[in-house]
C-alpha cells in the first residue's frame, strides 16, 4: 500500500471519512484547508505559479481552501523541515522585540514613580545619551 494522504501542515492523517476531500475540509489537528494547493499532486514549488498542470489557474493562496477542479490529493505532502523552518523563523522574530533585562527595570522604575508617558520616555532618551558620552570620555 502507498503513502497515506496526511495534512500538508502537520503531518496528521487524513481520514477516510474525510474522503473525498470536499472544498471546506479542514484537518482534525491543525485546522489547515485540505483542499489548497500545497496538498495536490500538481503542486510544485520550483515552477513560477507553483502548480505543474497546465490548465489550472493558481490562486492567490496556496494555502487556502479554493476551487481548483483539478485538485488530487498528493500522499505524504507533509514536509517536517518547512515546519521547524516556520518555528525557527518565528523564535527569530519574537527574540527581536524581547526586551533586555536593562529595559525591564528602566521602564520599571519610570512606572513605579508615575512620571506621565512623554516624562518617561524624556528619561528614557536622556539615560541612552548619557551611557553613550561616558563610554566616550
Amino acid at each position: 500500500m502507498g503513502k497515506p494522504i496526511v495534512c500538508w501542515r502537520c503531518g496528521a492523517a487524513v481520514k477516510p471519512d474525510q474522503r473525498p476531500i470536499t472544498r471546506l475540509e479542514q484537518c482534525r489537528r491543525c485546522q489547515a484547508d485540505l483542499h489548497a494547493c500545497r496538498l495536490c499532486w500538481s503542486w510544485n514549488p520550483r515552477m513560477t505559479g507553483y502548480c505543474d498542470h497546465d490548465h489550472a489557474e493558481p490562486p492567490l493562496d496556496r494555502e487556502r481552501a479554493n476551487f481548483c477542479q483539478y485538485f488530487k490529493p498528493r500522499p505524504g505532502a507533509f514536509t517536517p523541515g518547512e515546519q521547524n523552518a516556520d518555528s525557527d523563523a518565528r523564535k527569530e522574530l519574537d527574540s527581536l522585540f524581547e526586551k533586555s533585562p536593562d529595559d525591564a527595570t528602566a521602564q520599571d522604575s519610570n512606572e513605579a514613580v508615575g512620571k506621565p508617558e512623554s516624562d518617561r520616555a524624556r528619561a528614557e532618551l536622556e539615560r541612552l545619551f548619557n551611557k553613550s558620552s561616558q563610554d566616550d570620555g
